[in-house]
């Protein structure tokens, strides 16, 4: 992610993003959906042994996001609020990545919970694809279909997402010794869409949210075509 964020400043000046959302272009490059978007996929595609490799990407993803993102976000915006220590340590640990870790807790310690919470937890885990296709569906309408268009800063956002994203992962992890299902679910996670997250930092800091909910649109929608296409090339790794 950050060999990506080095790349997307390459690209910004480059094709000559315009100066009001340049931070938020250089932050919609290099992040992923990696929750509402990706876990959803992954679970469908290789099912629940995908999920610590999800949070895996997860974690730093969101780490990076609400540091290093929201501040080139934050460079953007009109407003003057700025994004304290303690708001940044309340997003980074949030509900996924709490459960995330209270269960590598359980495990390392081998704690039994009883049969009623661990069947509550499947049943609630079960409502994890249908919840975050509607919420995806939501805010593809939120932004509007007919607010799309493709200009040179939008194609240049999608090239990070679907093309540099995942070739500078496939150039990563091909030659590491890592499991085989790590690594189609790194280079997966990697070209995902945009985070829904950035067009309410945008609106927040007064930036260009109008930008970033178009592009977490159109990146949503293209997610439909690449997931097909990265899971041909993803089968043919050994």
């Amino acid at each position: 992610m950050l060999l990506l964020f080095a790349l997307s400043i390459f690209i910004a000046k480059t094709i000559k993003v315009k100066e009001r959302h340049r931070g938020l272009f250089e932050s919609m490059f290099f992040n992923s959906n990696t929750v509402f978007v990706g876990l959803p996929i992954n679970l469908a595609i290789f099912g629940s042994k995908s999920l610590p490799y999800v949070l895996v990407y997860y974690m730093a993803n969101t780490t990076i996001f609400w540091t290093l993102g929201v501040y080139l976000i934050q460079k953007d915006g009109e407003t003057v609020q700025k994004m304290t220590l303690g708001k940044i340590f309340k997003k980074v640990f949030s509900a996924p990545l709490l459960g995330f870790i209270t269960g590598v807790i359980l495990v390392i310690l081998n704690i039994k919970l009883p049969n009623f919470v661990m069947q509550g937890a499947s049943y609630m885990g079960g409502l994890t694809i249908p919840l975050s296709m509607i919420f995806i569906g939501i805010s593809v309408h939120s932004a509007g279909l007919k607010n799309m268009e493709l200009s040179r800063d939008s194609i240049g956002v999608l090239s990070g997402r679907f093309l540099f994203a995942p070739l500078l992962m496939i150039i990563l992890v091909i030659p590491s010794s890592m499991p085989l299902l790590m690594k189609q679910v790194f280079i997966l996670q990697s070209c995902m869409p945009v985070m829904t997250n950035a067009p309410v930092v945008s609106k927040l800091y007064k930036a260009d949210s109008v930008f970033s909910s178009i592009m977490v649109t159109e990146t949503t929608i293209m997610a439909l075509i690449m997931v097909p296409i990265m899971m041909v090339i993803i089968t043919h790794l050994s």
